[in-house]
């Protein structure tokens, strides 16, 4: 995936997390493109967080997230795979993320039988990846779409259940949902281009069906 393309990702995700914000209940604090303070002075900024430069902020998605989450390599494998994972990774950790993405691939290993068993420690690797090229070469390319909505799925039933767990984080528990459900919608139209704007239909057509 060249530069372009990735800075269109980052920049659509820094669109869905929205500007300057500053809840009571949030526990990452204040926010701006939803790049928390404590994430901002590691990276060396120390103003405001009204003022965090978008640039400054695109830059951290792409260092602490998208290259610690090799997603380079996954979005070669499936476009719409990386996406899904960028946005999970940056809303509720990249550990999170990438063990929902290892269990998932586990599962339908058929208890290695398919593939081999991969360790289950949230970073994506040279296992993670030698799984999925395995998965795509048994079953076809377009599992890559299959994997981001069951992810997309355990995804929305961790969100649900966080907010039962501890009713202090109900006030969120929409907008958390709202967001999972629109992305699932709409990840095919902030594909990387295609050779056309958006998915090709072969993808949309396919994006729920093992092949």
């Amino acid at each position: 995936m060249n530069e372009s393309q990735r800075s269109r990702i980052v920049l659509a995700l820094m669109k869905r997390e929205g500007g300057f914000v500053d809840h009571p209940s949030d526990r990452g604090g204040a926010t701006n493109y939803g790049i928390t303070q404590r994430v901002a002075v590691d990276h060396g900024y120390s103003g405001s967080m009204r003022d965090l430069p978008q640039a400054l902020a695109e830059k951290i998605y792409l260092k602490t997230y998208w290259h610690a989450m090799k997603l380079d390599e996954i979005s070669a494998r499936a476009p719409a795979l990386a996406i899904m994972m960028l946005d999970y990774g940056v809303h509720s950790g990249i550990k999170r993320a990438g063990r929902h993405l290892q269990e998932v691939l586990n599962v339908l290993s058929n208890n290695g039988r398919r593939w081999s068993a991969i360790d289950i420690d949230g970073c994506i690797g040279t296992q993670t990846l030698r799984a999925m090229d395995a998965m795509f070469k048994l079953r076809g390319v377009n599992t890559g779409n299959t994997l981001a909505s069951t992810i997309n799925a355990l995804r929305l039933a961790w969100l649900v259940d966080l907010a039962r767990r501890d009713v202090s984080q109900q006030a969120f528990a929409q907008g958390w949902i709202d967001r999972v459900v629109r992305l699932e919608k709409d990840i095919y139209d902030i594909e990387p281009d295609t050779g056309r704007n958006g998915a090709s239909e072969e993808r949309r057509g396919n994006r729920h069906g093992m092949v």
